[in-house]
């Protein structure tokens, strides 16, 4: 009987967590991303927590299994899309730095 009860209660708990994250991939901005590029957008996120900061070759790191040009088209997208801005690095001015914009930091505050 408490297996049951367990089990119900888990299958209940999956299935919420299931719509809500349904519910959020319809929302925009996730909504007009395409897989890849929400994989990427959320890998870049993982990267940047972990690193501190981001630039243009971190992304082609990201991509198994593609090569470097689809990941940079990833990224412009993404860039286009209004959640990534790429500058010229202060310092060397070859290096592109990547960062978040304003948009995709609501996102992930939201998302938690």
């Amino acid at each position: 009987m408490l297996r049951q009860v367990m089990t119900s209660q888990l299958y209940d708990s999956v299935l919420r967590l299931l719509n809500f994250m349904v519910s959020l991939r319809r929302l925009p901005p996730l909504s007009e991303l395409s897989g890849d590029e929400e994989r990427m957008l959320f890998e870049l996120r993982v990267l940047w927590e972990k690193q501190g900061a981001l630039t243009v070759a971190d992304v082609y790191g990201l991509g198994v299994n593609q090569s470097a040009s689809t990941s940079y088209r990833q990224l412009i997208a993404l860039k286009n899309k209004g959640l990534l801005a790429i500058s010229v690095a202060e310092v060397d001015k070859r290096r592109r730095d990547v960062s978040f914009t304003k948009t995709a930091e609501d996102l992930f505050s939201v998302i938690g």
